[in-house]
């Protein structure tokens, strides 16, 4: 009851309210156009601009190609020790060279 009562009350307000509402007046005709304005000054310059990003590393190069093998040499024989002439015969030094020596 007491609740319907204050819901009664408030719809009585906003009829009250929304019927003392005067309406607006009706705009009147548009006046003379207006004079052309005139030129702006000249705008102040811009600031510079920022230094670009560093740009990025290259990509690595590629691996070379493997080298070729060298040859390897011949190696060499021992010869065989020259005949001693006729009246000499061979003789080995206690340094180990072959030496001829007289009979």
């Amino acid at each position: 009851m007491k609740q319907s009562l204050v819901m009664s009350a408030f719809l009585l307000v906003l009829l009250i309210a929304g019927c003392n509402v005067t309406p607006a007046a009706a705009p009147g005709p548009a006046g003379p156009q207006g004079q052309t304005g005139q030129q702006g000054a000249t705008g102040q310059s811009g600031d510079q601009g920022r230094d670009g990003d560093r740009g990025r590393n290259g990509d690595q190069g590629r691996d070379g190609d493997q080298g070729r093998q060298g040859q390897t040499g011949d190696q060499g024989r021992q010869g065989q020790a020259a005949p001693c002439p006729s009246g000499e015969h061979r003789y080995t030094s206690p340094d180990g060279t072959v030496n001829c020596a007289r009979d």
